[in-house]
């Protein structure tokens, strides 16, 4: 079955099971760098919000041979969730009062997404660009997000340094930094996918003569966006004052950044190829944030592009 009549049947099956009270629709949503999505918006009567649905992935999943009836299934369970948590009526939206708590923020890079940031509240950031979202609802699916554009500031009659203040300080609360060592994320990720099979220090013994790696992974607890915790205040100047040295930032991808201890005999351009090649190869379009490595200096608690002094972040 092709991709236009697996949305076809979807939109018709879902018809069958909501009754004619529902209107659903397909639009295509421009994501991060350059990437659109199909978002199927089911609306019951009587509102006019409705959450998205992404259909990309579920025909990812039928041609890897999922049954249909699951697929809607799934569907049907995200829309059962998730439809009370948004307001009945969208003039909820402006009402700036109600949605301050909400406020986050979150990374992309910069050139890839030149069109969209047209439209969004942005500030730069070395070749990348802090952006707003709200945060409205969280289940076992994921986030309930909405994107913050300029035409909500002038709506709102917010300017977008008071955004980056509200941002700054929620966006911590919301979702709190989670940093460890790349040793205790494999075993995590060995513990997910053994199950009863594994046993502690199982690395070691996969990885013979294995060290405690200088890898250090910093997300959030949800490992959504979680590139950005390494803006949020005192988190780089804590961890290096604790290790004594200054750091290095691999952007592994928007949802989280590997931190380096920095040697002077660092080479850097290796690890910008590094990061390239893992970017190409191992990263989808959507998730990547740069092919550039930056440095994190304790003494002037700022960020900098390794090549590019002048582009600095203070925290």
């Amino acid at each position: 079955m092709g991709y236009k009549a697996f949305q076809d049947t979807i939109t018709a099956r879902l018809k069958e099971r909501l009754g004619a009270g529902c209107r659903l629709a397909i639009r295509r949503i421009p994501k991060n760098n350059g990437i659109f999505l199909d978002g199927l918006t089911i609306l019951p009567a009587g509102r006019t919000s409705a959450p998205v649905i992404y259909l990309n992935h579920y025909y990812a999943h039928y041609l890897e041979g999922s049954p249909m009836d699951e697929l809607i299934d799934e569907i049907m369970a995200i829309y059962e969730e998730t439809v009370n948590t948004l307001p009945i009526d969208f003039d909820f939206f402006n009402d700036f009062g109600r949605l301050r708590e909400k406020v986050a923020y979150r990374l992309i890079n910069t050139k890839a997404n030149e069109t969209m940031l047209n439209e969004l509240v942005s500030f730069p950031f070395a070749d990348l660009s802090v952006v707003f979202y709200l945060i409205w609802e969280e289940s076992v699916y994921g986030q309930m997000t909405a994107m913050i554009l300029k035409r909500h500031l002038r709506s709102w009659d917010v300017t977008a340094a008071e955004l980056l203040e509200l941002a700054r300080k929620n966006t911590p609360r919301l979702l709190p930094p989670k940093l460890q060592n790349m040793t205790d994320v494999l075993e995590e990720i060995a513990k997910e996918n053994m199950g009863d099979d594994y046993s502690p220090g199982v690395i070691d013994r996969i990885i013979p003569g294995h060290q405690e790696s200088p890898l250090f992974v910093l997300t959030n607890t949800t490992g959504l966006n979680g590139a950005c915790t390494m803006l949020y205040p005192n988190i780089l100047k804590d961890f290096s004052d604790l290790l004594g040295r200054d750091l290095i930032i691999l952007p592994s991808s928007i949802h989280e950044v590997l931190l380096v201890p920095y040697e002077e005999c660092t080479g850097i351009r290796e690890l910008e190829d590094m990061v390239a090649t893992i970017n190409r190869e191992e990263v989808a379009v959507e998730d990547r944030l740069s092919d550039h490595v930056y440095f994190y200096s304790r003494d002037a608690d700022e960020i900098v592009l390794m090549h590019d002094s002048d582009s600095a972040y203070t925290s």
